[in-house]
Parts: structure tokens; C-alpha cells; sequence
């Protein structure tokens, strides 16, 4: 028979890999001498970054244009780096306060956020009052191309915009107006006094197309929405009311608010309303729709367990993220926390792995879920979970000195994790550059770029036979390339993630070489002399003796075929042919490598005797004479002889069997103790039997 593939996975990794902190590879501060808050950043398209948020800062530090009025729109791109490309300043003849940016097909960006400005500076329409939604459109070097107003005569506050499948945009946050301005649906609260999600749809150039309100009959708050694959849009963020206007499901606590999100189709109609919450405080920042169509919910929470959320709070606020199918069915919720308060905002996204991560600020020391302490009040801190959401690592972003601020984060291109916030901090920590503002009372805007630890792992079979072939299991992480190398096997290179059919010829020792790369680093891991080639062995043959097929001895073990079918229990160096054919032997040796031999056209002259004239040999074990029985023997001229385990003839003589006699005697006083074999031939025919000797 042909040779088996030898292949056995061993059990366990040669090593165990530890959980793999993030590396720091770079960050950068940019700011002026005033006030400069962060509040969205984005990676671009050429592999940079844009950092957006708002700026009281005048011609100073990295900021290049002067101020409008109060805060102004501010935006820097950087390359992929980290290094300043270019800075932008957008603001009218009051506070503009800008809270989202996303880079728009032709490569440019669209700003949003709110301002109370008149006409002025960039702002070309006059406010319907109090703070109006803002957008920005600018090229891709930040050049202005248009702004946009859209209001009520109260208080309009947009947080969350994205373009549209037919590149316009849909724009969304809160609104306390009643039908007036650009508002063409009633508050729920007729008095104005509380506020509803409010959301406005434009063509590409910032047009006005329709607009929708949805609320209860408390304050409801919209923070993040986005198109959805159907071309309908979800709506995320947190409500007061109870069960009335829009709101379809009971507060747990009317005195808290809980997370709730609408889904609606394309025409901004509402399709469904789901509301998720305990019975203390939630508060809503991030949503993401999945790739299951799903969606992925991000906040912090204070509610133990009750309501919809299932594990409780460690101490004060925590983070918690909700998961939910496409219809807005909970599928999990995680809670995830220390000792101190983890509430500042963040947002959550979902990683090239299915995974998520998710960031915030955290005054916790090593606790809970925490696994590090801060250096600075507040911290931020970043979590990874798998697609289930159980945590894979945490990481706390170290500034100092530091206060409450957001943080931001967003997984790169290559797989690694940028991290964009606000920050007071002088040097310390993951901060390499002071503060514009050197007494620490004004913020800049901060960001850090971290890659997971590359680790180069496998595993194979260690010990094989000559002239087969294996495989290997890698067991690296965060890699995205690899390229093996096999010396002494063909093929003796390969660039798969699990090599198959390497395979080597000649005995030895052999090294492996795995080295892992990812866009940012690689490691290499080299075992010397890692896969052992067992020596060949001994060639096999087959010698026929009458009926009789004999291998050569000494292997270790031996298995008899006849014509390519195994024949059960033939595993002695010899065996008795009794039909005609080709038969084959795999023979092997202690290391279990296997040779095999083949003989054809054998001629099965004589026959084994049947189960009704069955041989009997006694006694067994035996002393000194060993009788043998069977009724084919009376009268019968044979030959009998005795062969040990090595195939050796240590007794053979001719017997004339009296008629009436069916059974002889023969003297084996004189063999050493062990197994045996006798046989008689006789009529043409083969007895054997075995028998053990004290």
C-alpha cells in the first residue's frame, strides 16, 4: 500500500501569546494661544487626518487666520503622519460651534455644527434666531465653496451629518422650534420649551429638500445618525419621554433619560422606534450601522442591572454599548468600567475584524475593566471587544495634567487606532508637546496614533518521516502578510497564511523562518533546527516460501494486503497466502515512518484448513512436548517445523502419522522461552499455529 501523509497537529502553540498592548507611533498638538476644542476628526483619503472642532484662538501657535466672532469653525488636515498640511478658520459675527465633518465624494469636507451669527464672515444667511444648524462646504485643500443656514426661530443644534447615496446630505441634532424658518413640523411640546430630533435633507449643493421632526413629549436629543444600506436613515440619541408623540415604548425612569433610535426610510418616514435603557441615567453618544445589518449603540450608563441592561455598573458612570438586528431587536449588551467615572463623550465603530472599538474619558484607576491607571484626572480610554462585545484589551491614553474631556477614535487604514481629543496637558505621558497656552487653562487639539503589537507564531508537527509532506498553523497576530521559509523542503518558500504540503525528502534537521508584517511593523521568528526528518527506514522485501510470504524482519510493526484491500489481524513479518493475487506489506519502524514492499502474481497453491477441521495445539503455554491435533492427521506423511518471531527454522522433521492416531508429539524442550510458530504441511495443504514456550 502507498504511504499515508503522517500529519498530527501537536496540542497546544509552541508558545502562548499575552494580550498585546498598543504601541505608541506618534502624536501631535496643534492649537493657538486661546481656547481650541475638539470635537470629530476623520481619516482622508490620501491617508491623512482632518481635526475638526472649534477655536477661540487668534493668528497664534499652528492657527494661521483670526477669529470671526466668538468660537469659530476650526478645521487642520494633516498628512498620514501626523505633520500639519494646512489649517482652516469658518465663523461668522458670533459663536459658531462646529460638531461633525465628513469628506465628501469629490474630496473636499462638509462642516456642521451650530451658530447664533448674523450674516458675516463666512456666513452668508441671516440666523432665524437663537442657534441655527451651519454647514460648511469647503474643497479638498479648504478652500469655501458654500455654507448653508437651517433653523427655526429657537434654538436648532446639529451634531451629526453624512452624504447621501445621491450626494446630498442628511443633517441632524435637536430642536426646540416651533413651524417656522426652515422648520415645517410643530414642536411635541407646544410650548417650545423642550426639544426633538430634528432632521434636514439637502441636495449636493446644500438645498433645502425636506425636513422632519420626531419626539415625545420631553426633551429628546439627536447625536449621531447616518444613511442606512436601504437608503432610509437611523437616528440615534437620548429621550425623557415616555410612551407619546413619536415614542412608542415606556421611560424605565422618567426622571432619566434612556438611549433611542428611529428608523426611517428614505423620505425621513419612520418605520420603527426603539428605546433601550435602565432605571437610572443613560446618556446616547455614537451609532453605527453593522455589517449584519444591525446596528451598534454606544453611551454611558449609571443603571445597575434592570431594564434592558444586563451586567452592573462598577461605580458610577460606565460605558455601555447595545447591540441590536436590523429591525432594532437587542441581540447584547456590555458594560464596561472601573472605580471612578467612566462618562466623558466617545464613540464607538466597528473594526476590520467584526469587532468594535470604543473611546471616552475615564477618571478610574486599574479596576473593573480598567487594566491601567490614569496619570491625570482624566484620562482617555479606549476599549476593543469582539463582534460578541467581551473585551479583548483596554487602553488608557496618557496626558498630563489633564480635566474632563471627550476623546475620539477611529481605526486606520492599516488596522492600527488613531485617537483625537481635546487636551490641556503639558509633556507627559503619551504627550510629547507642550500646550500652546503654557499655563495649562486653554485646550489644543491632541492626537495619538497607537498600532497593535505585531507577534510572529505557528505550530506544525515537529517529528516526520521522510518523503512526506505537512502543513502550518499560524498563530500570529495583528499581521496582514507573511512570508515563510522552509530550507531543505520543496517548496522551500511560500507567502500563505497556513502553508500546506511542505514536504521533505532527506533525513535531518531543518529550520523554519516565519516573518509577519503589517503596514506599521513585522516581527520574525526563527526555530533552529525546528522540524526533525526521521532517519529513512531499512527497505522492505518479500521472499515466498510455498504459500508461505515472508518480509524482511526487525521493523516494528507490519500490515499485509492483498490486492490493495488490509487484511485484518495480518500483521506478523510473514503470512499465508491463501488466494491467488498481489499482496503487499508496509512494514515500520520505531519512529512509526513506514516502507512498503510488493509481490505479484502469487500462486495460492494450498489452502489454510477450515473452522470444521480446526488445528489444535496444546498445552499453551508450553513445557516440554507440544502436542498438535487436528483429524486431517491420522495417517498422514508431513513435514512439520518451527519458526521464531525473526522467520529462523529452529526445528523441522518429517512424521509418518500411525491411521488411527489423529494427533503427534514433538519434543521443544530445547527452544529458549518466547513465541513460536509451527507448521505442518501436508496433502498439499498449510497448518500453522502459534504457541508461546515457558
Amino acid at each position: 500500500m502507498k504511504k499515508y501523509l503522517f500529519l498530527l497537529f501537536i496540542s497546544s502553540p509552541l508558545f502562548t501569546s499575552a494580550q498585546n498592548p498598543l504601541a505608541k507611533v506618534w502624536d501631535k498638538r496643534y492649537g493657538g494661544t486661546g481656547d481650541d476644542w475638539l470635537t470629530a476628526f476623520k481619516q482622508t483619503s490620501d491617508g491623512g487626518y482632518i481635526l475638526a472642532g472649534y477655536s477661540w484662538s487668534g493668528i497664534s501657535g499652528d492657527k494661521t487666520q483670526p477669529i470671526w466672532g466668538g468660537d469659530d469653525f476650526w478645521i487642520v488636515k494633516t498628512d498620514s503622519l501626523g505633520a500639519y498640511q494646512w489649517d482652516k478658520d469658518y465663523g461668522g459675527m458670533g459663536a459658531s460651534l462646529l460638531q461633525a465633518i465628513l469628506q465628501t465624494t469629490d474630496g473636499g469636507y462638509l462642516l456642521g455644527g451650530y451658530t447664533n451669527a448674523g450674516i458675516g464672515g463666512n456666513k452668508t444667511q441671516a440666523s432665524w434666531g437663537y442657534d441655527d444648524y451651519w454647514i460648511v462646504k469647503i474643497d479638498s485643500l479648504g478652500s469655501y465653496q458654500w455654507d448653508k443656514r437651517f433653523g427655526g426661530t429657537m434654538n436648532d443644534r446639529l451634531f451629526s451629518l453624512y452624504q447621501t447615496h445621491d450626494n446630498g446630505y442628511i443633517l441632524g441634532g435637536f430642536s426646540f422650534s416651533g413651524v417656522s424658518g426652515d422648520k415645517t413640523e410643530a414642536n411635541r411640546d407646544a410650548t417650545n420649551t423642550t426639544s426633538d430630533y430634528w432632521i434636514v435633507k439637502t441636495d449636493s449643493l446644500g438645498n433645502y429638500q425636506w425636513d422632519k421632526r420626531f419626539g415625545g413629549y420631553d426633551d429628546d436629543e439627536l447625536y449621531a445618525l447616518q444613511q442606512t444600506a436601504d437608503g432610509g436613515y437611523i437616528l440615534g440619541g437620548h429621550s425623557f419621554s415616555d410612551i407619546g408623540g413619536d415614542k412608542t415604548q415606556a421611560s424605565w425612569n422618567t426622571a432619566y433619560a434612556d438611549y433611542w433610535i428611529i428608523k426611517t426610510d428614505s423620505l425621513g418616514t419612520k418605520i420603527w422606534d426603539k428605546q433601550f435603557g435602565g432605571t437610572y441615567w443613560e446618556e446616547f453618544h455614537s451609532l453605527q450601522q453593522t455589517t449584519d445589518g444591525g446596528y451598534i449603540l454606544k453611551g454611558i450608563s449609571a443603571s445597575g442591572i434592570s431594564g434592558d441592561k444586563t451586567q452592573p455598573a462598577w461605580a458610577g458612570l460606565d460605558y455601555w454599548a447595545v447591540k441590536t438586528d436590523s429591525l432594532g431587536n437587542k441581540q447584547w449588551d456590555k458594560d464596561f468600567g472601573g472605580n471612578g467615572m467612566d462618562d466623558m463623550e466617545g464613540n464607538i465603530c466597528q473594526t476590520s475584524d467584526g469587532g468594535y472599538v470604543m473611546s471616552g474619558s475615564s477618571s478610574s484607576s486599574q479596576s473593573g475593566d480598567k487594566s491601567e491607571n490614569n496619570i491625570s484626572f482624566y484620562d482617555a480610554w479606549i476599549v476593543k471587544t469582539d463582534s460578541l462585545g467581551n473585551k479583548q484589551w483596554d487602553k488608557t491614553v496618557l496626558t498630563l495634567p489633564e480635566r474632563k474631556i471627550p476623546a475620539f477614535v477611529i481605526q486606520t487604514r492599516e488596522g492600527c487606532y488613531a485617537i483625537a481629543k481635546p487636551t490641556f496637558g503639558g509633556i507627559g505621558g503619551h504627550k510629547t508637546e507642550a500646550n500652546w497656552d503654557t499655563t495649562n487653562g486653554s485646550a489644543d487639539y491632541w492626537i495619538v496614533k497607537f498600532c497593535e503589537t505585531i507577534s510572529a507564531n505557528f505550530t506544525a508537527p515537529e517529528f516526520i518521516c521522510p518523503g512526506t509532506c505537512t502543513a502550518f498553523l499560524n498563530l500570529s497576530s495583528n499581521a496582514t502578510s507573511y512570508q515563510w521559509n522552509f530550507p531543505g523542503a520543496i517548496p522551500s518558500s511560500s507567502s500563505d497564511i497556513n502553508p500546506q504540503g511542505i514536504c521533505y525528502s532527506t533525513p535531518g534537521s531543518f529550520d523554519v523562518q516565519l516573518i509577519a508584517d503589517n503596514a506599521t511593523t513585522s516581527d520574525t521568528l526563527l526555530f533552529v533546527n525546528f522540524m526533525t526528518v526521521y532517519p529513512q527506514p531499512p527497505p522492505q522485501a518479500i521472499a515466498q516460501n510455498g504459500d508461505t510470504l515472508f518480509a524482511n524482519p526487525g521493523a516494528a510493526s507490519y500490515q499485509w494486503y492483498f490486492n490493495g484491500n488490509i487484511i485484518g489481524a495480518a500483521t506478523g513479518y510473514f503470512y499465508v497466502a491463501t488466494q491467488s493475487g498481489n499482496y503487499n506489506v508496509v512494514a515500520a519502524d520505531a519512529n512509526a515512518c513506514e516502507v512498503e514492499a510488493a509481490i505479484f502474481n502469487v500462486i495460492a497453491a494450498a489452502q489454510l484448513l477450515q473452522e470444521d477441521n480446526p488445528l489444535q495445539v496444546y498445552p499453551d503455554p508450553v513445557g516440554e512436548k507440544l502436542f498438535i491435533r487436528n483429524s486431517f492427521l491420522k495417517g498422514a506423511r508431513i513435514q512439520i517445523s518451527v519458526y521464531n518471531t525473526l522467520g529462523e527454522i529452529m526445528i523441522s522433521e518429517p512424521c509418518k502419522i500411525p491411521g488411527d492416531v489423529p494427533e503427534l508429539e514433538t519434543d521443544v524442550s530445547r527452544l529458549p522461552p518466547g513465541p513460536y510458530w509451527v507448521e505442518m504441511k501436508f496433502n498439499q495443504k498449510n497448518l500453522r499455529s502459534r504457541f508461546i514456550k515457558n
